[in-house]
């Protein structure tokens, strides 16, 4: 994001980002046909060395018994199926640290103007907020889809999902390797679905991507992250392993590996 970013109004920002994030939708299709979509989590969209990538928290697929392959975006303005051709592997997924709790694919390249087109936005992780400006933030912003704002009309083949915008203060780490934001205010009762949300700080004036959600605390009021640089590292590192040949994306646009 950059300083036009603060110029717009309340309502063209929160469009915006409900171009950016996303509600997970887990893909049954191979095992019900009429009741083939269903899920909780939240997922959103990087653009890296002009790359785009979904994100999300590995635990969003692991606590529903879903795979990689059946994680499913849906665009406001075009009924357009998200083609993956890279996915990062991480050697520990079994049991993942709370920092490695993620799931990163890779958007076909040829559907890029499709995709943007249809209203998909992404955020620039290249210039993501680190650790160290975080003591600099004026404030820090997260978005996500609460469980309790999710409804799935079969019948008609409608899914209902409710864009949360909450706001945090930094606070002591809870967890290690992560970071933690006190949300103030207004906050849904239960944070179950907000695994994956996007976290957003301004920093001098810039609205930066600063983090995943991964872990929270009902009673605590508190959400924990994964830190924006550490995301930005493994998008490097699949670029870099891309670019030396260790790893080979999938032409069908099915799912292939990367370890980061």
């Amino acid at each position: 994001m950059t300083d036009s970013d603060q110029y717009m109004s309340e309502n063209e920002f929160r469009d915006m980002m409900l171009g950016q994030v996303h509600p997970v939708i887990l893909s049954s299709e191979h095992l019900d046909e009429h009741y083939s979509h269903g899920g909780i989590g939240t997922a959103f969209v990087l653009e890296y060395c002009g790359e785009l990538f979904v994100v999300t928290a590995l635990h969003v697929l692991k606590n529903q018994f879903a795979a990689h392959d059946e994680l499913r975006i849906l665009l406001r303005n075009a009924p357009l199926s998200i083609l993956f051709d890279l996915r990062a592997v991480f050697r520990d997924e079994s049991d993942p640290d709370p920092d490695s709790d993620l799931v990163i694919l890779r958007i076909v390249k040829s559907q890029h103007t499709e995709l943007y087109a249809a209203g998909l936005v992404s955020l620039n992780a290249a210039e993501c907020a680190f650790i160290e400006d975080y003591s600099r933030a004026e404030s820090f912003d997260v978005f996500g889809y609460p469980e309790a704002g999710r409804s799935y009309d079969y019948e008609a083949n409608v899914l209902g999902a409710q864009l949360h915008w909450l706001k945090g203060e930094l606070t002591a780490p809870a967890v290690q390797g992560l970071c933690t934001l006190q949300i103030r205010g207004h906050r849904p009762n239960d944070f179950n679905g907000m695994s994956g949300s996007v976290v957003i700080a301004d920093v001098d004036g810039l609205m930066r991507f600063a983090g995943l959600v991964t872990l929270a605390s009902n009673e605590r009021g508190i959400l924990n992250f994964i830190p924006a640089e550490k995301i930005t590292h493994h998008l490097d590192e699949m670029i870099r392993m891309e670019l030396a040949e260790i790893i080979v994306p999938d032409d069908s646009g099915s799912v292939d590996e990367g370890r980061p």
